[in-house]
């Protein structure tokens, strides 16, 4: 075999290579944080309604349903700077995704309701938003820090958790999917 022959095959075999490790890593879940939710039941959340609504009900596993493929919790705040960027973002995901099977839900830790309706307008959030004014459902998800964003399974599962929007997509892909 002469030396260029064998240079087009080891170049094939290195393509045909990266093309298999890609196709092989599409499906996996990025890195989540570390978190004592992550790989657990994700805490049951009230009943989402319009912001109009209370945000007081029966507390209801919203990513059961048969549409539902994955639900988003994320936490955050009309004064942090983090939630500011990550907030579009995820709107801007739940936009594209909601048909394929996505909902998302808001908790902002505000302790005025108007202060957390008023920033999610601001931002152009489209998705339900809960108030927790009383710090119960931060409690629940072990919230010390905000933005947070949790991804839950259809069976209610905390796939993965994080802040970085790109791997949010990675993994809410991953699950609509599935």
């Amino acid at each position: 075999m002469s030396g260029a022959m064998l240079g087009r095959v080891k170049s094939r075999l290195a393509t045909l290579a990266c093309a298999l490790v890609l196709t092989s890593c599409a499906g996996f879940m990025p890195a989540s944080l570390q978190h004592p939710l992550a790989g657990a039941q994700a805490p049951a959340m009230p009943d989402v309604r319009s912001e109009a609504d209370s945000t007081e009900g029966a507390e209801v596993g919203i990513w059961h349903g048969s549409v539902v493929k994955a639900t988003v919790v994320d936490f955050w705040a009309s004064w942090c700077p983090g939630c500011q960027q990550s907030l579009p973002a995820l709107d801007a995901l739940y936009r594209d995704k909601r048909d394929e099977g996505l909902r998302v839900v808001g908790v902002s830790v505000d302790q005025r309701r108007d202060d957390a309706f008023a920033a999610a307008r601001a931002l152009n959030a489209s998705f339900p938003i809960v108030v927790d004014q009383d710090a119960h459902l931060m409690s629940q998800y072990r919230v010390g820090q905000v933005p947070l964003t949790f991804v839950v399974d259809r069976s209610g599962t905390v796939r993965w958790v994080g802040r970085d929007t790109g791997e949010l997509r990675r993994a809410v892909e991953v699950l609509l999917a599935e």
